[in-house]
């Protein structure tokens, strides 16, 4: 194959002078997305990507695939969720074989259901996508937010459940936001604030309002806010923190003595300093409850020392609630769960008995892969460990009870080879059902299997491999991922593409490098801000340890990731790029020095380091991808996906690195650049248009790695 002719684009000798180095930037122009000049540069890129993409084979074959696994529904394209029981109504999404997106129904009791809110009703193109949903306690109000052509700032309604009235205005909050409504339904509170915004607030949204501005109970500094209110109306609770995962702030007020309109809100927990967090729930009875982190980097669930005050004491918080109080937490947590070592807590819930009205908590913890179902009494015993569905390794997500005495609970159970499906446990009996809704099925066949490696500083790494059924380990064309940062697991869950790729003769292997949450906090620790090249040569290891164990190699091994997983790609092609014969980098990271003024990138410094500062600087530049580009260097095929204007990310990585690569890439193999108008940053789309992204992704990985079209594999042999 000839070196592809690719776009012209122009090398600046712009550069930045930082801490004493200079930093060139030559294709800094590309962060004007909307530029004349970008503008053109990407539609001669579209041009080159379709002339390519033509000729890989296997797009057809992973399409009729993928359609038939995607139907069962995947976290990307859910058919249903676990219902939110309000009053007797229930509310839950569902989808159709044939539909684009799920839609929000409603049913009384066990009845059939009825349609609440249809996105493609408001936009029949599919690019209208609803999410943040919320009915009042009552269950005659609803709250929902919609999000247009990607964007993330959504429009936010309310619908009179009965009448099927919606709100003539919506609310603008700038980001997406939760909810909590009052329990007489007369309003809620939201957050309100743009991303660039300097502050962030909470607000109060009366319903019968004459207009002007809503209220603010809480303002803060602190990039991520939440809040949430117990069943009864008598606690308010708001979270902060500087960013996703980072250590927050706890403050509670009791509404019963101070009302809904000016909440006397006093700080319970600060973890902004230690990093840990907290998590304050209610139980029945208006019972509190606490998950943190603190002392227990599984996680450990904590009540308040006296049923009458909040959880680790108070104090009071300053008129504008800025976080940044002064004084010292008051009293302790009482310590009522903390699991076994190995295990980190993922999800807990309190029910009360229907006999004797007696209060225990069900808990959802992982452990090697494995997820348990662990019941507990009042005192924080352990009962048993509920059976689960399936065997091996397997997800249990969405824990979530009805609000009040309540004696059962919901949860979706997933694994590589069965589509998500909700199932409901019953303390009376202890028991574990699966309701008749959605359309489970099994991926059939594929083998998974679960193993460890060391990486380059002897630390033991986990990882799946999903691989056809009776096959030796290869060597074959394998796919590589792994997430590696903000605490995110990669956990066993079904995904059509991967099941698509294994149908196809490949394998899949999924390293939990460090900097996810595999094994609790510690390990998102492990690989956060000047720790973050250990998830990047976790991951490097994970390659060699595929290839020296024959389950495949350099020229049959592709790499794949999206978002922080497409940083780790990026990192990887430009660190080893004669480990690897293809990658497909998605909506990644690649600019680490001006990450913070693109997109969200501000929000992130707690996970990736300041470039203001010296000694995260040498870090970042140490492995920022786009500044790792060498002239002339022989690398592997590159395919770079994402939206043209990504509101999270920031679509100027995408574009420099794209830029950079195909002006020095040696190689005949292709560096392409495919970007979409109307999507945004994650995987919320049309059910069509995933399955297209997805197909086209796999395909671009089979040509360069040799997976064709009758199952057998070219014999391409080692590099």
């Amino acid at each position: 194959m000839n070196r592809l002719h690719y776009p012209p684009a122009r090398r600046t000798a712009t550069a930045d002078v930082l801490h004493g180095r200079r930093v060139p930037d030559p294709y800094r122009w590309l962060e004007d997305g909307d530029g004349p000049a970008c503008t053109r540069w990407l539609t001669a890129q579209e041009e080159l990507y379709a002339s390519c993409s033509a000729r890989w084979p296997m797009r057809p074959v992973f399409r009729a695939l993928l359609e038939e696994l995607t139907d069962a529904g995947c976290s990307l394209a859910p058919v249903t969720s676990p219902p939110v029981e309000r009053g007797t109504r229930r509310f839950f999404l569902s989808r159709a074989g044939h539909q684009e997106l799920p839609v929000l129904m409603t049913a009384q009791g066990d009845g059939p259901g009825r349609v609440l809110v249809d996105p493609l009703a408001a936009d029949p193109s599919g690019a209208t996508t609803l999410d943040f949903w919320r009915p009042s306690w009552t269950g005659r109000m609803l709250s929902y937010q919609l999000f247009a052509k990607g964007s993330e700032e959504p429009l936010l309604y309310v619908l009179d459940v009965d009448g099927g009235i919606r709100s003539a205005t919506p609310l603008r909050p700038g980001r997406p936001s939760p909810v909590a409504w009052l329990p007489d339904d007369s309003g809620f509170y939201y957050v309100a604030g743009a991303a660039d915004a300097p502050s962030r607030t909470v607000r109060l949204h009366l319903l019968d309002s004459s207009g002007g501005e809503d209220a603010v109970v809480f303002e803060t500094r602190l990039r991520q806010l939440s809040v949430s209110i117990d069943p009864g109306g008598k606690w308010l609770a708001v979270s902060c923190a500087a960013g996703a995962q980072a250590g927050n702030a706890v403050h509670l007020a009791d509404l019963t003595r101070s009302g809904p309109r000016v909440p006397q809100l006093r700080s319970v927990y600060d973890g902004t300093g230690d990093g840990t967090q907290a998590l304050v729930r209610f139980g029945p009875g208006g019972r509190l409850y606490a998950i943190t982190t603190r002392g227990a980097p599984g996680g450990r669930v904590c009540l308040p020392e006296q049923e009458a005050a909040p959880p680790g004491g108070s104090r009071a918080v300053t008129e504008n609630g800025n976080g940044n109080e002064s004084g010292k937490e008051n009293g302790n947590w009482t310590e009522l769960i903390t699991l076994p070592p190995g295990q980190a807590l993922s999800g807990c819930v309190a029910l009360t008995h229907p006999r004797d009205g007696a209060v225990h908590y069900l808990v959802t913890a992982t452990e090697r892969g494995s997820t348990r179902l662990v019941l507990y009494d009042a005192q924080g015993e352990r009962l048993r460990e509920v059976p689960v569905p399936g065997s091996g390794p397997a997800t249990l997500s969405g824990l979530t009870a009805p609000p009040g005495e309540t004696d059962h609970a919901w949860f979706v159970h997933t694994d590589f080879l069965h589509a998500p499906a909700v199932h409901r446990f019953t303390l009376a009996d202890r028991s574990v059902s699966r309701p008749g809704s959605g359309r489970q099925t099994t991926g059939g066949g594929p083998t998974v299997r679960q193993v460890t490696y060391r990486s380059d500083d002897g630390t033991e790494i986990p990882m799946y491999l999903v691989h056809p059924p009776g096959s030796g380990r290869g060597p074959r064309p394998t796919l590589l991922t792994a997430y590696g940062g903000f605490g995110l697991t990669a956990a066993a869950t079904y995904s059509p593409a991967v099941l698509a790729w294994v149908k196809a003769g490949g394998t899949y292997a999924i390293a939990g490098v460090r900097g996810g949450g595999e094994k609790g906090a510690v390990w998102h620790a492990a690989g956060r801000g000047r720790n973050k090249p250990n998830a990047f040569a976790d991951f490097a290891a994970a390659a060699r340890w595929l290839i020296r164990e024959g389950w495949t190699t350099p020229r049959q091994l592709a790499v794949r990731g999206s978002s922080h997983s497409g940083l780790t790609v990026a990192v990887a092609i430009t660190r080893d790029p004669a480990l690897y014969a293809a990658a497909v980098c998605s909506a990644p990271l690649t600019d680490m020095v001006r990450f913070p003024g693109l997109g969200l990138g501000a929000w992130w410094l707690d996970e990736f380091g300041d470039p203001d500062d010296p000694h995260d600087l040498d870090t970042l530049l140490g492995y920022s991808p786009y500044h790792h580009v060498v002239a002339a260097t022989p690398y592997p095929a590159v395919l770079l996906t994402g939206p043209r204007r990504d509101p999270r990310v920031g679509g100027a990585h995408l574009r420099k690195f794209a830029a950079a690569l195909q002006f020095a890439t040696g190689s005949t193999a292709p560096v392409l650049l495919r970007t979409e108008d109307g999507v945004g940053h994650g995987g919320t789309r049309a059910v069509s248009g995933l399955i297209t992204l997805q197909a086209d992704t796999l395909a671009f990985c089979a040509a360069h790695t040799g997976l064709v079209p009758d199952g057998r594999q070219a014999q391409r042999g080692p590099a």
